[in-house]
């Protein structure tokens, strides 16, 4: 009973060190795990970072998680910290009945799929702190610019019902993600402050084929009203992105991000990463690449509903460290 009582704890604890952090200090919606992957999470987005990458993926999640992540070198120059949460509006009682089919998985199969379809959300809030000097390690129209920026996203996710034989793995989930976002800019050698807001609407797609392959597709920007400074439309952009489980501890992921190639939306990317669990998936391992370049991270269960993640990325203008901690209620 005690043992029970102390991962809420924890969990309350690190909510109340979210909402601090939230309120004194910059956050953001990825996480260190997906960032030691080369970001390669739309396929896969089975935890609480899938209200960024792909807000379908928030009802194959089991229970309700946190998470608070944090950029930690070169904070003068270039910061941002990150909290994410998740969970459940609703989940159909289990049927008293019995059924053989229930039976089968449970006592069965290793890894028995929820056959309740459930209702399921997300909350990520993003502040993005960019200085001059970051500016002008970038250069051209970064010149001489400092930019702040606060990211509100809300997703929904839930399951479709689709025929399916016994036993059969199929699953398909969809979601929808609100968008928040207001971006502020100065220029120092115009004396100049300019404020763009942001309101978009996006949906994303997951299908489980099987146990171990599963492929997610994501639309940003399918709705959108700007105003304020600069108000074109970002465009309409397409992602795509899958999972394999390569045996039961190793996962390979890969994404490519705006394939559609649209203009005024980010910039084209391919991402790869892999996933390799330890020690009883105690410790996890992770490398991958984006748009080829290199990252690395790991990460540490401290305790049974507790795990701490690093991740590497060596950026073209700052090589950058992240941590986070994640915690699962239950």
């Amino acid at each position: 009973m005690k043992r029970q009582k102390f991962p809420r704890m924890a969990g309350l604890l690190l909510l109340f060190t979210i909402f601090f952090v939230a309120s004194v200090t910059d956050v953001s919606a990825q996480s260190a795990r997906s960032r030691g992957m080369g970001g390669a999470f739309i396929g896969l987005s089975d935890d609480e970072s899938a209200t960024f990458y792909n807000p379908a993926g928030l009802s194959q999640i089991q229970g309700r998680e946190a998470s608070i992540q944090a950029k930690v070198n070169e904070r003068d120059i270039y910061d941002w910290t990150s909290m994410a949460f998740t969970g459940h509006i609703y989940e159909d009682n289990v049927e008293s009945k019995f059924s053989i089919t229930d039976y089968l998985e449970h006592n069965i199969l290793e890894e028995p799929v929820p056959r309740r379809p459930k209702y399921s959300y997300g909350v990520a809030y993003t502040e993005d702190h960019r200085s001059i000097e970051f500016g002008n390690l970038v250069g051209g129209e970064y010149q001489g610019v400092k930019r702040a920026v606060k990211d509100l996203q809300l997703a929904f996710g839930t399951r479709f019902p689709i025929a399916r034989r016994m036993l059969a793995r199929e699953q398909l989930y969809g979601g929808i993600k609100l968008r928040m976002l207001s971006v502020d800019r100065y220029i120092k050698s115009l004396m100049q402050h300019s404020k763009r807001d942001i309101f978009s609407l996006g949906f994303g797609l997951m299908y489980h084929y099987n146990d171990r392959l599963t492929g997610g597709l994501t639309v940003d920007n399918l709705v959108e009203d700007i105003s304020g400074a600069n108000t074109g439309r970002n465009g309409v952009t397409l992602n795509l992105g899958t999972a394999y489980k390569v045996t039961k501890g190793t996962t390979v992921a890969a994404d490519a991000i705006n394939i559609t190639n649209t203009s005024k939306a980010n910039d084209q990317q391919y991402r790869l990463g892999v996933e390799k669990k330890f020690v009883e998936n105690d410790l996890t391992m992770r490398i991958g690449a984006l748009n080829g370049t290199l990252t690395l991270g790991f990460g540490m269960n401290v305790l049974p509903h507790i795990r701490v993640d690093y991740s590497f990325y060596d950026g073209d203008v700052v090589s950058e460290h992240h941590v986070g901690a994640h915690v699962t209620f239950d």
